[in-house]
C-alpha cells in the first residue's frame, strides 16, 4: 500500500485530530514539555540519559492532556501508551529521524524498536489491509466499531532550531526495527527553539554554615 495521507494544512490538521477529540496546541505543549526535560541536562548527565528523561517527560504530559478526556494509560509489556475510551485508539511516544514532520520526506523512529512497536504495527497493518480491500481508499475512522485497536505514534526530532512532530499512523516496519511505511501522517506545527522555549536552570544552592559547638 503506497498511498500516504499526509495532512499539513491547518484547517486538515484541526479538523482530523477532532476526529479523536484533541487539539493541536495542547499536543505541542506536550512536545514542548518533552524538550525542557531534555535541555535541563547537563554534559554531566549519561549520554543516554536527555533522550530518556525527554521520552519520559512527553508520555507524562500526553497522559496529563488525555487522561481528562477520558483516555487511560498502559504500561503493559513496558510498552506505554494512551488508550482512548473505546479502547481503539492507542498513541504512543517515539523519536523520529530528520524525515520529522516535513512533507517532503518519510521519517521514520529514530532507534530501533522491539517486539510491543513490532507487533502494534502489524495489527494496524492486518487491519488496514482488510480496510483497503473493502472499501476504497479513505481516512481511518478512529472510532469503528468494526476494526480493534489501531496504533498512532506521536513523532518527534529536535532539529538545529526547532523541535517537529507528527501523530502518525504506522503500516509497517523493516527488519531492522523502523517504521518504513505509513498510512497517515498529521503533521504538527514545529515548536521553535528561538526564545519560544525558556530553557531552565538549575538553582544554585547557597552556602549554608553549620556552627558547631563543643558540649560543655
Amino acid at each position: 500500500m503506497n498511498n500516504i495521507v499526509t495532512r499539513s494544512e491547518l484547517w486538515d490538521v484541526r479538523n482530523r485530530l477532532a476526529d479523536f477529540g484533541l487539539d493541536e496546541e495542547p499536543l505541542r505543549d506536550v512536545v514542548r514539555r518533552g524538550h525542557l526535560a531534555y535541555i535541563t541536562c547537563t554534559a554531566n548527565h549519561p549520554p543516554l540519559i536527555p533522550p530518556i528523561l525527554a521520552w519520559g517527560e512527553t508520555v507524562s504530559a500526553l497522559r496529563e492532556y488525555v487522561l481528562p478526556l477520558g483516555w487511560r494509560r498502559s504500561d503493559e509489556n513496558n510498552y506505554s501508551v494512551v488508550i482512548d475510551s473505546k479502547d481503539q485508539v492507542v498513541i504512543a511516544v517515539a523519536t523520529g529521524d530528520e524525515g520529522t514532520g516535513r512533507t517532503d520526506a518519510l521519517p521514520s523512529n529514530k532507534a530501533r524498536k522491539g517486539p510491543s512497536t513490532i507487533d502494534a504495527v502489524k495489527t494496524n497493518q492486518l487491519q488496514l489491509v482488510f480496510i483497503e480491500q473493502e472499501s476504497s481508499p479513505a481516512p481511518v475512522k478512529p472510532f469503528d466499531s468494526n476494526i480493534e485497536r489501531m496504533t498512532w505514534v506521536l513523532l518527534i526530532h529536535r532539529a538545529v532550531d526547532e523541535v517537529r512532530c507528527e501523530l502518525s499512523l504506522p503500516f509497517s516496519m523493516a527488519q531492522d526495527g523502523h517504521i518504513d511505511q505509513w498510512r497517515e501522517r498529521i503533521l504538527l506545527k514545529s515548536v521553535p527553539l528561538d526564545g519560544d522555549l525558556i530553557e531552565v536552570v538549575p538553582l544554585t544552592q547557597p552556602d549554608i554554615t553549620i556552627e558547631v559547638k563543643r558540649r560543655a
